[in-house]
């Protein structure tokens, strides 16, 4: 077997949360995801939106709000416009990047990070510019 003949189809991020429950209900209410699962014993959640899931674990409370997870979409602006009216805890700049992406950040409730962004139109240009290997 060679690796030609592996296709990954999909990832999901595990964000470590207090509470899996009261972090499900925020995706939900300020970030617009839909809960598609919670377990007991262990305290877990499933959110997703559109192609995105994302899981929501209690397993790990000394590393609650190290997580990070990047979104692609494809209308950050509209995005941005949405998060901010239902009162996403924005973090930095919302702007274009010298790595080809318009992307704005987003701390859930327990300090969690996600980038939702959208690649510019000149996204290989200017990853050139950038002397990337």
């Amino acid at each position: 077997m060679s690796s030609e003949d592996i296709e990954f189809h999909f990832a999901n991020t595990v964000m470590p949360v207090k509470d899996a429950k009261q972090a499900a209900n925020y995706y939900r209410e300020i970030l617009g995801f839909t809960i598609d699962v919670l377990w007991k014993n262990p305290n877990y959640a499933c959110v997703s939106r559109g192609g995105i899931t994302i899981e929501l674990g209690e397993g790990r409370p000394t590393h609650v709000g190290s997580g990070a997870c990047v979104i692609q979409v494809s209308n950050v602006d509209n995005l941005y416009e949405e998060l901010k009216t239902r009162g996403a805890n924005l973090v930095g700049d919302f702007t274009e990047r010298d790595y080809g992406s318009k992307d704005f950040r987003v701390k859930d409730k327990d300090g969690n990070l996600l980038i939702f962004g959208s690649a510019l139109a000149n996204k290989n240009e200017l990853i050139k510019k950038r002397n990337v290997a």
